[in-house]
């Protein structure tokens, strides 16, 4: 009974995990710099401002350093992220558009013509949704690689002062 329950129970959460993940994926790459590194950009604004944590004072230089590698990565990837969902837009639009020209709405005469369409679009939007799959994968794994990056300098950086 309990493992039915669970089970039960289990199905509408993992359920909202893959929704909550394919809604991830719709947003990648359109939030900006801050929006994606909230806390880093805040010291980086620091940085210039002369405002930083007593520790990083000494290391002004090494924290601009840092930031400006945290965000100059950032740009191609959000660029290539874009650059894959515009690509996957187009792509359906396109074969969308294909198959509504050879498909006649009531004829039986191109029904096989239609089927090809349909079979041919089918393929090409499964491209496009992998090109844009590992397209967003690589922009949400980067981002993280990248944040990982800057808080490992910026600790070592806070404890070469100590």
């Amino acid at each position: 009974m309990r493992v039915t329950t669970c089970g039960a129970l289990a199905a509408p959460l993992f359920a909202g995990l893959a929704l909550a993940g394919a809604a991830n994926a719709a947003v990648a790459g359109t939030q900006t710099f801050d929006q994606t590194y909230p806390v880093a950009s805040a010291l980086c604004a620091k940085a210039p401002a002369g405002t930083l944590p007593k520790r990083l004072e000494e290391n002004k230089a090494a924290v601009i350093t840092a930031c400006n590698t945290l965000q100059d990565a950032f740009g191609p990837l959000q660029s290539a992220v874009t650059s894959a969902e515009q690509q996957y837009s187009s792509t359906v639009a396109s074969e969308q558009a294909k198959v509504h020209a050879v498909c006649p709405p009531t004829t039986a005469a191109g029904r096989p013509a239609c089927r090809s369409a349909r079979q041919a679009a089918l393929a090409a939007d499964g491209a496009a949704r992998s090109t844009r799959r590992a397209a967003v994968l690589t922009y949400h794994g980067s981002v993280e690689t990248n944040r990982e990056a800057f808080w490992t300098t910026i600790s070592n950086l806070r404890s070469s002062t100590s």
